[in-house]
């Protein structure tokens, strides 16, 4: 591994989960064992920190794009790899992402939609209705403010498809600034990063229960107005809140 490599920001650690701030243009994991990834980088930092003589497990239970930013939640042990993935199952985990896209987009909603992958151009189609091989999708979004001929919107997915963001607001007219394999014109840091940010996430601990925040600070190159976080922190209160009535319905009808 190269000296020069910069560890990610960590925004919590305990035996259980690693929770860290992913930084652009750098895959979760590389098809081969030896290829920089921030899984191996990670692996190499707690061998080294903890003088570990064996091998370091690192569970992989959600996934971010290479050049997507934001908070990502590692397991450290096998059980709580299980649990948190079946957190995910249970929609018991809050993902929160801010997008900046190119266009105007106002008000608030939900998109309801259906994707394909397609396998051959390693992109997501969106189709109006279910097909074979398709998968549903469900989508919040909340715009925050409008600045000169880009919008820059909170997403809440309720699912969590492959592409899923980019490509449904591709399909609206809106791709997201930088992602040029969804129809964005520019490039940020010379094609490193497009203008997606994991900025929020929230689950209970796998092991006490507990729940758990975290927040990763907006990356600088997003240029984000931070006289919004209040807005921010308003509309989460409204997620929190429609969640909690949807586990009561759910709680209510199996009774």
């Amino acid at each position: 591994m190269k000296d020069s490599i910069i560890l990610p920001e960590i925004l919590y650690e305990d035996k259980h989960i690693l929770v860290i701030n992913k930084p652009p243009g750098l895959i979760i994991q590389g098809a081969k064992e030896d290829k920089e990834s921030l899984l191996t980088i990670l692996k190499n930092f707690i061998k080294k920190r903890d003088n570990k003589a064996g091998n370091v497990f690192l569970g992989i239970v959600h996934r971010l794009d290479k050049k997507v930013s934001g908070v990502l939640v590692f397991a450290k042990r096998s059980k709580s790899a299980k649990r948190l993935f079946e957190s995910f199952q249970k929609k018991e985990i809050i993902k929160l992402y801010l997008a900046v896209v190119e266009g105007v987009l106002k008000g608030e909603g939900v998109w309801e939609d259906y994707l394909l992958w397609d396998s051959k151009k390693r992109k997501t189609v969106v189709l109006k209705e279910a097909s074979k091989n398709t998968k549903k999708a469900i989508t919040f979004y909340f715009t925050l403010y409008n600045f000169k001929n880009r919008t820059f919107v909170l997403l809440f997915p309720i699912t969590g498809r492959k592409h899923q963001l980019r490509a449904v607001l591709f399909k609206r007219g809106y791709p997201i600034i930088g992602d040029i394999k969804y129809g964005s014109k520019k490039r940020i840091l010379n094609g490193k990063a497009i203008l997606l940010h994991s900025l929020y996430l929230s689950f209970p601990h796998p092991i006490s229960k507990e729940k758990l925040e975290f927040w990763a600070k907006v990356p600088d190159y997003f240029f984000f107005n931070v006289k919004y976080k209040e807005k921010i922190l308003r509309l989460l209160k409204n997620v929190h809140k429609y969640l909690n009535r949807i586990k009561y319905e759910e709680n209510k009808n199996f009774k």
